[in-house]
């Protein structure tokens, strides 16, 4: 029978634990859209069991790892949305700092209060100094480790993971290693393991930190790609405008001999010659339709998007209000809209049924720092559901190549949301940004 100290130990112990978790994957993955009920009960659960086999089951060997980690497992899969091979090393990583930072906490008992290691499991006191040793140490390294970009793990591919989970899986096994030598030959000098266990968590951190660089310059390549497309539109856009306007000039330099011979038709009554002439200037004054928002890279992106359409047949109607100094990156509306309307032009392009009109409704509208997008397309027949989105059957896109996600990632930044409707006939995105 435990004291009700060594319960109140073991509680505290396990409150903590189900934190450091919390706060560790909030770090790392992006949460689900849950009732808070049920997140309250699947927090509840979690400190349950790690309670429970924390008071009852300790002595049997590693049970203590095993269950953190399964707990770690479940809570990611309960509470966060990403690709198993993220939430794995999600918990393979929290799994290897927790065991380094307790085992040094250990050491660090042991060689301060000059106790023996099995000592401690066992008594109340000792657990208590070794438990907040640790809990101080923990929250420094989640913090430090969290403090980087949660889409470290988020965007990278399987291999990248496979590849940076060997040394955190390594580590574990080298501490856990080294505990199990310390106990069975009982060592009394513990001042070299725990240059030993300093010198794993460092490895941890070396190597996160090299990733960490990696996945910067990726970001980086992926900005400079964006950029590069963003400038080409615009320079595109520009030079349709300058036509337009050249255009525009030889008309009105010519304006008055137009008149003129409109005022000469009517005013001898030849009415058929006087609409074949106005049919001919119209034709001629009728440069191509120019997207002009002021925004010089939405009208860019819009009117390179609207030709795209136009010539695939696509009717192509916008609705737009927007102020010319949207507080809004080029990169991240250059992203946005052009994976939407290439989505919504591939989907109408794919349309086999001859008397399904194939169509593209976009409103842009900024209300109260908010940009509401909206791009609504016809499409054949309703996609594969991926998740929570639907697939695109897009072949290898210019702009971006990470479809829906890569959307989604640009309207977090904005601390915004997007739905996703699909109906028999039509899909319509929905986006809401703040750019306040």
């Amino acid at each position: 029978m435990h004291s009700i100290s060594w319960l109140s130990v073991e509680a505290g112990t396990s409150l903590i634990e189900i934190i450091l978790i919390f706060t560790f994957l909030n770090g790392f993955l992006n949460p689900k859209e849950l009732p808070p009920r049920r997140k309250i009960i699947a927090l509840l659960g979690a400190f349950t069991q790690l309670f429970l086999v924390s008071t009852y089951l300790y002595n049997i060997p590693n049970i203590l790892t095993i269950n953190f980690f399964i707990i770690t497992i479940v809570m990611s899969c309960s509470l966060y949305k990403g690709k198993p091979a993220q939430i794995f090393f999600s918990s393979v990583l929290l799994l290897a700092t927790m065991v380094v930072v307790e085992l040094i906490s250990m050491c660090i008992v042991v060689l301060t209060m000059n106790v023996e290691a099995t000592q401690i499991p066992t008594d109340p006191l000792l657990k208590f100094i070794c438990v907040v040793i640790k809990d101080i140490l923990s929250f420094t390294a989640v913090r430090i480790i969290c403090s980087s970009r949660k889409s470290i793990i988020r965007e990278m591919g399987i291999w990248y993971i496979a590849i940076l989970i060997i040394v955190p899986v390594i580590c574990i096994v080298v501490t856990l290693v080294i505990l199990d030598l310390v106990i069975e030959y009982r060592i009394q000098n513990l001042t070299n393991v725990l240059l030993a266990y300093l010198g794993l968590m460092f490895v941890n951190v070396i190597v996160f930190a090299i990733f960490e660089a990696l996945m910067r310059q990726q970001d980086k390549e992926y900005k400079y790609k964006i950029i590069e497309k963003q400038l080409e539109l615009q320079l595109n856009h520009y030079s349709k405008l300058a036509e337009s306007r050249a255009q525009l000039s030889e008309v009105i330099h010519d304006f008055k001999n137009h008149l003129n011979c409109i005022y000469n038709l009517y005013k001898y009554n030849n009415k058929e010659e006087l609409g074949r002439y106005i049919d001919n200037l119209i034709s001629i004054t009728s440069a191509e339709r120019v997207i002009d928002t002021g925004n010089p890279v939405i009208d860019a992106l819009l009117n390179d998007k609207y030709n795209a359409a136009q010539k695939a047949g696509i009717e192509f109607k916008k609705e737009l209000h927007l102020p010319s100094n949207l507080k809004i990156e080029p990169t991240d509306i250059c992203a946005v809209l052009g994976n939407s309307l290439d989505n919504a032009i591939e989907a109408c392009k794919r349309i086999s049924d001859a008397d399904l009109k194939k169509e593209i409704v976009l409103s842009m509208t900024y209300r109260d720092s908010y940009l509401i997008i909206v791009v609504t397309n016809s499409i054949g027949q309703i996609p594969l559901k991926e998740g929570k989105y639907f697939r695109s059957s897009k072949p290898s896109p210019e702009l971006h190549g990470l479809g829906m996600h890569s959307i989604e990632r640009t309207v977090r930044k904005y601390d915004g949301n997007m739905v996703v409707k699909c109906d028999k006939g039509h899909f319509k995105l929905e986006i809401v940004m703040l750019t306040a």
